[in-house]
C-alpha cells in the first residue's frame, strides 16, 4: 500500500511507501501528490503559485534539482514528512496506565481488544497494540510493578495478535520511516500494516 505519489522524470530516493512515477496518468488517485519540475507545472498549471508550490489540496509541486537545488531538496523532505504526519494524525494513541486501572480492568481491556485484527509490536519495555486506528501503549515495567507478569501479558497479547513483531526482527526494516515520525516507535505496527495491506 502506498501513502503518496511523486511524479518525476529523474530518479528520486524516497521510501517504498511512495508511488514514484513519470506521469500523472500513473498516480494512485486520492493520495497526496508531488510533481517535480517547474517546466511541467508552467505548461499544465498556468495559475501556479511559485511561493507556496501548492496546486490544490492534495497536489503540490517543486523544482527539479537543476532548476533550484535548495527548494527541490527541502520540498521533497517536507512532502514526505507531511504525508507521514497526515497518516498518523488519523490514529489515536492511548497509554494504558496500570496505576489508574485495576488489575481486573486491565485484563478486561486486553480481552476486549481481541475483537479486531491486531498488530502488536514489542520494543524494549513497551508493547504497542494497533487496531482500528488506535494504538494502545503498555509499559511492561509498570505492569510488573502492579503484580502482572511481563511474560504473561506478552503471551496473552501474542495469542490475540494476528501479527506480533519484536524489536530485533523488525525495527531495522522500519528505522528510516520511524525517523520520519520523530522516532516514535509506537508507529511501527501502523507502518507494517501499510506495507502489508
Amino acid at each position: 500500500m502506498k501513502i503518496g505519489n511523486i511524479v518525476s522524470s529523474t530518479k528520486i530516493n524516497v521510501s517504498e511507501d511512495f508511488n514514484v512515477v513519470e506521469s500523472l496518468d500513473d498516480i494512485i488517485q486520492g493520495l497526496p501528490t508531488l510533481i517535480i519540475g517547474w517546466d511541467y507545472v508552467k505548461k499544465h498549471y498556468p495559475d501556479y503559485d511559485i511561493i507556496t508550490r501548492k496546486l490544490s489540496d492534495n497536489l503540490f509541486w517543486t523544482f527539479k534539482r537543476h532548476e533550484k537545488r535548495d527548494l527541490h531538496e527541502e520540498d521533497i523532505y517536507n512532502f514526505v514528512q507531511n504525508t507521514y504526519n497526515s497518516l498518523v494524525n488519523k490514529i489515536t494513541y492511548y497509554f494504558v496506565d496500570p496505576f489508574s486501572l485495576s488489575r481486573k480492568a486491565l485484563v478486561k481491556l486486553l480481552n476486549k481488544v481481541n475483537e479486531s485484527k491486531l498488530i502488536s509490536y514489542y520494543h524494549d519495555d513497551m508493547c504497542y497494540i494497533y487496531f482500528d486506528n488506535l494504538i494502545l501503549g503498555i509499559d511492561l515495567t509498570f505492569t510488573e510493578f502492579v503484580g502482572i507478569s511481563r511474560e504473561k501479558i506478552l503471551n496473552r497479547i501474542n495469542i490475540k495478535s494476528s501479527i506480533f513483531l519484536t524489536k530485533d526482527a523488525i525495527f531495522i526494516e522500519y528505522k528510516q520511516r520511524v525517523e520520519s515520525l520523530d522516532n516514535q516507535v509506537k508507529y511501527v505496527p501502523v507502518l507494517y500494516s501499510i506495507e502489508h495491506g
